[in-house]
């Protein structure tokens, strides 16, 4: 049985605008070809982020594209947008060369951390790569790289230019390299530095440092030889965090309070910016998307109720009956019914309907908290072992599942709760 190569190497090159060998003279095709390559390479779905990343929190403190530079380091989202407009300067007279270098995945996680692989290329690689191409200064070229696990292998993309005339020809004479295509031999030299670099640190690179215990733990549910510890499913993962950080802040934002949130009265940026973030990706679910017609036309419904009641009888304020509601218990827990006692014990005015109106915000929110209160103890540890311990995808991400599910059931509670409307609350009349 033939054995998959360990590296495979592809490359395709666009033409400078002014290189006499290009037939093709679309140019705006051609610019366009090279600032759509940096949306492909920092596209975050495509984006590795091992067990490490996400245990430490390294990719949601780190506000970085998913784009190496010349250095080793990542590109910030401005300095992307820096190097699109440069890529489209040296475009005018240098080739565009792009390549991919595909591994198979079992040879790179038993020899080499990936992103100490992703150092190398940077730094050490590629630069002694652009020599035996016939570029005389490294330092002249402008080049970037990024990871990709979106595939079954493992692969880097890469694209370079000069950054001014920087190719030797015969008698030492220095221009911009004319030709696109690359030869065998550079390729072969290319891949061979990159399996001499790999098999290196197999031999005199010690393993990874040891962590701590709770990292030594997650580590067992992993191949043995495994060595990158890298994640799939990267967007399920970082919204379940996502939950347990909203239900964190919201609980913190009752502290010391009267235990009441008073919905739109949230100043907190993070807590409504991750609202948004949570409410979108619920209902971008084809399951959730047909439920979301109805949930909003139960709000609507609670909301007139409220609107009602206030313009038949000149209401200045709703106060609630708590003695009703505490002898059923079911509804102190339901969090629809807290989300409206919550709303109306604080002065619900005619003039400020509109911007007091309860929210699907609201509403969420009140679901993620009553969770969080559920599993207050849950760490970014617990997640992890949830999605790397289980197979059933309801365990796996137990906070997604748990708030969809939640959700789901949401109408035909605030079905039953508007029959109840009538008994709860007592109305003051102004005098």
């Amino acid at each position: 049985m033939t054995k998959s190569p360990k590296v495979i190497f592809n490359s395709a090159f666009t033409f400078a605008l002014n290189n006499p060998d290009s037939k093709y003279r679309n140019h705006a095709k051609s610019i366009k070809r090279v600032k759509d390559m940096y949306d492909y390479y920092t596209n975050e779905e495509k984006r590795a982020m091992s067990m490490y990343d996400y245990y430490t929190g390294k990719l949601t403190k780190e506000k970085t594209m998913n784009l190496v530079m010349e250095n080793g380091k990542f590109a910030s989202e401005s300095e992307v947008e820096r190097r699109k407009k440069l890529s489209v300067k040296y475009l005018e007279n240098s080739n565009l060369w792009q390549g991919v270098l595909s591994f198979n995945n079992d040879y790179i996680n038993e020899n080499i951390d990936i992103h100490k692989l992703e150092q190398e290329l940077a730094t050490n690689i590629l630069p002694k790569f652009f020599k035996k191409c016939g570029f005389k200064d490294p330092k002249k070229m402008f080049y970037q790289l990024a990871l990709h696990t979106d595939t079954d292998n493992l692969h880097f993309h890469f694209s370079f230019m000069e950054k001014q005339p920087n190719y030797i020809y015969s008698k030492n004479k220095v221009g911009y390299r004319r030709s696109g295509e690359l030869s065998q031999v550079e390729i072969d030299f290319l891949k061979n530095q990159v399996i001499h670099t790999i098999e290196k640190e197999k031999i005199y690179t010690p393993l990874l440092k040891e962590t701590n215990k709770d990292i030594e733990e997650l580590k067992k549910y992993f191949n043995p030889k495994e060595k990158n510890y890298l994640l799939r499913n990267k967007k399920d993962l970082l919204f379940e965090e996502k939950i347990l950080k909203l239900g964190q802040l919201l609980y913190n934002e009752r502290i010391g309070k009267d235990a009441k949130i008073k919905y739109g009265s949230i100043k907190n940026k993070e807590i409504t910016s991750l609202t948004k973030e949570i409410k979108n990706y619920i209902f971008s679910n084809s399951n959730l998307k047909l439920e979301y017609a109805s949930f909003k036309e139960s709000l609507n419904k609670i909301n007139s109720y409220f609107y009602k009641v206030n313009e038949d009888n000149n209401i200045k304020s709703i106060n609630v009956d708590t003695s009703l509601i505490d002898s059923k218990n079911k509804y102190i827990d339901n969090y629809i019914y807290n989300a409206i006692v919550n709303y109306a014990n604080y002065n619900y005015k005619k003039e400020s309907k509109t911007s007091n109106k309860i929210k699907e915000n609201d509403i969420i929110q009140e679901i993620i908290l009553k969770h969080y209160l559920k599993n207050k103890k849950q760490t970014r540890k617990d997640i992890l072992k949830n999605y790397l311990s289980n197979n059933n995808s309801k365990q796996k991400f137990k906070n997604k599942n748990e708030i969809e599910q939640a959700i789901k059931n949401i109408n035909d509670e605030m079905e039953e709760a508007q029959k109840e409307f009538s008994k709860l609350f007592v109305n003051e009349y102004t005098k």
